[in-house]
């Protein structure tokens, strides 16, 4: 299916997932829990999960049960607490699988030159409210340990838009072991035709046990080292292929030394052929990386990745799971919203290519995001999809090229006041 089609796709296959949805798909499951009819049923209580609202918990609960014509029979806010603390994160994340197994399966997704779909990895640290659970569960970070924290770390195709994996780790945990729970499910994706999975990362991940690793499972990366990560590497004026032992093995790897127009060196380790990549490309395939670090900035201000709608261990893997979850979710309608602002705006002479304002996306979709799930009639659901994407596209936003950005260093508070909020 093509990725203009794939959000119509997403919604039918969502509904039918809640619909078929039984304590039976829980994994930890007490005997008890959602084995009676009541106003709140595990579909009703996944889909508010799913709907990541940050605002006033029982105006949302309100708000589902008018949309879905049943306001007479609200819930109130500690009700819903209490029932969601017997729902098993699992769930949700089997959600959040189905929306990245539903957009891995497009057909025209974009690749790098025509053959790898690129797999960005990263992690970054997920600031959570100072529980007690919390803290003792996660960690803490700062001086004293005493604030919680966990790490998030993703798996990413930046080409696309699309979060392939995800993992939710006590602070401290080890990038590189998630890496392989990571390889371990983007594996389990489909690829388009003729394509392969290739892994970027930057220099928190490359070991020589990880290179080797993934060099006998066929498996191909590109990873920028740190100076002295090893004396040969460090010597490569400019490209060659350079040899390393591990465990009584000898493994070879071609190294480039980038000189980035700054000045900084950039050194990068990848197992590709000279066929499959040259030097000139080399620094493009890295740089590549880069929709990591922007799809973190999106996840933790735009749908308020940091900001859980409860304070144990439990809510906290639900929220996660949903974030991700909603991220994908819109990622397949940006494909649907970018179709129409490309026809309309393609031929009209503009500087600049246009696209879907991100912002602006997330407001209107979460808005109709109940009433797409829950109305039954097809043909609603069809005209409220091509309202929705049309009032969307309406409004897009510059794509300018060869822009750049100093770091800053970030601020220590959790959200800027000047950072307008999207999701409501």
């Amino acid at each position: 299916m093509r990725k203009k089609y794939i959000f119509k796709a997403l919604v039918e296959t969502k509904r039918k997932f809640i619909e078929t949805l039984t304590p039976g798909n829980m994994k930890n499951h007490d005997g008890k829990s959602f084995t009676r009819k009541r106003s709140l049923a595990l579909g009703c209580l996944l889909t508010i999960i799913l709907r990541c609202s940050p605002c006033g918990l029982q105006i949302r609960l309100d708000d589902y049960y008018r949309e879905i014509g049943h306001k007479e029979k609200t819930v109130s806010k500690q009700a819903f607490s209490k029932a969601r603390t017997a729902l098993d994160p699992g769930v949700v994340e089997n959600s959040f699988r189905v929306t990245a197994k539903i957009l891995s399966e497009c057909e025209d997704l974009d690749l790098f030159n025509g053959k790898f779909r690129l797999c960005a990895m990263d992690g970054s640290d997920v600031v959570l409210d100072n529980a007690d659970e919390l803290l003792s569960y996660f960690g803490g970070s700062g001086r004293n340990r005493d604030c919680a924290t966990a790490m998030a770390s993703l798996c990413y195709d930046p080409l696309n838009n699309i979060i392939l994996d995800g993992g939710l780790y006590p602070y401290g945990f080890s990038e590189r072991e998630a890496a392989r729970n990571h390889f371990s499910a983007v594996s389990q994706l489909a690829l388009p035709e003729g394509a392969v999975n290739l892994y970027i990362a930057d220099r928190g991940y490359p070991s020589k046990e990880l290179f080797a690793e993934m060099i006998d499972r066929g498996m191909y990366f590109i990873m920028r080292v740190r100076r002295k990560f090893n004396t040969d590497f460090d010597a490569v004026e400019r490209e060659e292929r350079v040899s390393f032992l591990h465990d009584g093995k000898t493994y070879q790897v071609r190294v480039f030394n980038i000189i980035l127009d700054s000045g900084e060196q950039e050194i990068l380790v990848t197992n590709l052929s000279e066929e499959d990549l040259t030097y000139d490309e080399a620094g493009e395939m890295y740089f590549k990386r880069w929709g990591i670090e922007t799809k973190f900035d999106s996840l933790k201000n735009n749908l308020e990745l940091e900001n859980m709608s409860g304070r144990r261990v439990v809510t906290t893997y639900q929220d996660f799971w949903a974030k991700l979850d909603l991220a994908n979710t819109t990622a397949a309608l940006e494909f649907a919203t970018n179709e129409v602002i490309e026809k309309e705006t393609g031929n009209k002479g503009n500087k600049h290519k246009q696209t879907t304002n991100e912002s602006r996306l997330i407001t209107k979709f979460s808005d109709r995001y109940i009433e797409l799930l829950a109305n039954g009639d097809p043909d609603a659901r069809t005209a409220l999809f091509d309202e929705l994407v049309a009032d969307i596209a309406r409004r897009p936003v510059e794509v300018k090229p060869g822009r750049r950005a100093e770091r800053k260093t970030p601020r220590k508070k959790k959200f800027c006041d000047r950072r307008k909020r999207s999701l409501r």
